[in-house]
């Protein structure tokens, strides 16, 4: 790690210059579409390992059960999904401001959980993993010509790499695994498409395993953040079908959330 991102900036200005000479026949362009699939190709390649904020979640929880317990990880989770609770309750009273609030403030807990149950390992594989997706992305737009969209993209992935690793050099562990995740998100958001797919599906078996873990006798904190998941799940599908895939994502996260922590706090 550690290496520059000056290439990035490089090829977005190169990109912009070819677009400037679009009569040379020996530029290839590239579409959105075209790159979508390729940043598909780059989040589901098995040798690059782009982090994600559920793969992370799931393995604290492993991690948490393997050690017997982890005071410090257990009480942010919980901390999370109490605040994930309370940020959807501000939402449906329409105290938008307060939602948001509440609801980054349950991510940065996600995130110090990741980091207790976890360590700084682990932390440094998700940014070596966004850092490796980046230099396959990069290499492959190269000497291309694509849109405007995705080259501003690409400067803020190459943005949130060099993030990631100056805060990892740095040992500041929360920071660099928040932007290797958006670093890693940006990649996969190049494909807005497969983006919600993904998350719709990892929001149904969510929601799946938290009914399951509570079974026929939820508390009513429980009953309540599944009922909460499963309206978010259905405005998820309901976005997707209507071709709104941020309105998809957003959703969807949000009852991956609520679902999460209805797991963790009868796993804990």
């Amino acid at each position: 790690m550690g290496r520059s991102k000056l290439g990035s900036l490089i090829l977005v200005a190169t990109v912009l210059s070819a677009c400037d000479q679009g009569t040379n026949p020996q530029v290839e362009t590239l579409d959105e579409a075209a790159v979508a699939q390729f940043a598909e190709i780059v989040s589901e390649s098995g040798d690059i390992h782009l982090p994600s904020l559920g793969a992370l979640l799931r393995a604290s929880r492993e991690a948490i059960d393997a050690q017997g317990g982890n005071e410090e990880a257990v009480q942010h989770f919980r901390r999370a999904h109490r605040l994930a609770n309370a940020a959807e309750a501000a939402r449906e009273a329409g105290n938008l401001e307060e939602a948001e609030s509440l609801g980054r403030q349950s991510y940065r807990h996600r995130i110090a959980g990741i980091v207790a149950a976890l360590g700084s390992e682990a932390v440094g594989d998700a940014v070596a993993g966004s850092a490796a997706g980046l230099a396959r992305l990069e290499a492959h737009l190269e000497g291309r010509v694509v849109p405007e969209r995705v080259s501003a993209a690409v400067a803020r992935i190459a943005r949130a790499v060099a993030e990631a690793e100056t805060a990892y050099a740095g040992d500041r562990l929360g920071p660099a695994l928040h932007h290797a995740l958006a670093a890693a998100e940006g990649i996969r958001h190049l494909s807005p498409r497969y983006v919600a797919t993904r998350w719709i599906q990892r929001a149904t078996q969510m929601l799946r395993s938290a009914r399951q873990a509570v079974g026929d006798a939820p508390t009513d904190d429980e009953a309540t953040a599944l009922r909460r998941a499963g309206r978010l799940l259905n405005v998820a599908k309901d976005a997707f079908d209507a071709g709104d895939m941020g309105g998809a994502v957003a959703a969807a996260m949000r009852s991956a959330t609520l679902s999460w922590g209805v797991v963790e706090g009868r796993s804990g």
